[in-house]
């Protein structure tokens, strides 16, 4: 099992145009979309109850350092901060990190600058982190 399953990744939820007028607006193909109704689990017939629109990080999902994908983002996203600020005003939007953990986490560190960088675009930031040890080899 790998070490680290880490990603991030700008969301924008709450809305009920298409997909398409989202990614016309950021200029920019989402990596993942759910619709409103959508099928979650046809096992139960739980549905989506709100529209997201993702764009994620292009790093490897093996790469540790959550900050490293915020780069990555921010990278994308620093020239359409208008865009942004047009979709938040009636849409929610917002960064989220992921990060799958086993045996190790290796924490993170975001500098002043990338702070800044993201206050400015006016995104917060979500993490889920999650740890989990395997069993040593022969301890079973």
């Amino acid at each position: 099992m790998e070490e680290f399953d880490t990603y991030a990744y700008f969301w924008v939820e709450g809305f009920k145009c298409s997909i398409e007028e989202i990614s016309s607006i950021l200029k920019l193909q989402p990596t993942d979309f759910h619709l409103k109704g959508d099928v979650i689990s046809e096992k139960n017939m739980r549905l989506r109850k709100r529209s997201s629109w993702k764009y994620r990080s292009s790093l490897p999902r093996s790469e540790p350092f959550q900050d490293a994908h915020l780069e990555n983002l921010l990278s994308v996203l620093k020239d359409r901060k208008e865009a942004i600020a047009q979709l938040s005003k009636d849409y929610e939007v917002g960064i989220n990190c992921v990060g799958y953990y086993t045996n190790v986490n290796p924490g993170f560190h975001m500098s002043a600058n990338l702070i800044k960088s993201y206050a400015e675009l006016g995104l917060s930031i979500d993490f889920d982190l999650y740890n989990s040890c395997e069993p040593e080899p022969g301890s079973a």
